[in-house]
């Protein structure tokens, strides 16, 4: 029985050996809290692609606006109803889009009855996606050039070479597992 096991897990090792690897982050929601007093936390650091929720639990309408441009013009704004009003609006988010909020700092206002209250902190960081390639003095196969035919069909041989060692690895586990079964 042992031996069966180390025959799994030796087999689930190779097959990890044949698999792509690769590093991201999922989009995360931060998290105010908008007391009568206070707002927690006041500064926050988040991605590109993440959201900020505010979730007031004051007995007051709250506005949160933000100048993203600078121009001294708030470019989007959310708004709160009270904790114990009978509404569901009570929290409202801003999706932090690459595409309107660069990397770096903002101030977003946190309006009480249309009086600044409050003002949040945040930091905005570049999510990086891209691939960056190589670098600009790098030759690739020294210089020669494939036809773009030939480069397709050494990708299809590698990766049936790479089935084939995986299913013959798989294979002989299997094998071994079986004669020390029959033992």
């Amino acid at each position: 029985m042992i031996e069966m096991r180390f025959s799994f897990v030796a087999a689930l090792l190779a097959a990890s050996l044949f698999m792509p690897l690769a590093a991201a982050h999922g989009a995360n929601d931060f998290s105010i809290i908008l007391r009568s007093s206070s707002m927690q936390p006041n500064e926050a650091e988040v991605f590109q692609n993440d959201s900020v929720t505010f979730y007031n639990v004051a007995d007051e309408n709250r506005t949160i606006r933000i100048d993203l441009d600078g121009d001294g013009i708030y470019d989007q704004r959310c708004e709160t109803a009270p904790y114990n009003s009978s509404s569901v609006k009570d929290e409202c988010s801003f999706m932090i889009y690459a595409e309107s909020w660069d990397a770096g700092n903002y101030l977003l206002d946190v309006f009480s009855n249309e009086t600044l209250w409050g003002t949040l902190n945040l930091t905005v960081m570049h999510d990086y996606h891209e691939e960056l390639g190589p670098p600009s003095d790098y030759i690739f196969n020294n210089g020669t050039s494939k036809e773009e035919g030939e480069q397709g069909d050494e990708g299809v041989e590698d990766s049936l070479r790479n089935l084939a060692i995986f299913l013959l690895t798989c294979s002989a586990l299997v094998w071994l597992a079986r004669r020390n079964g029959d033992e």
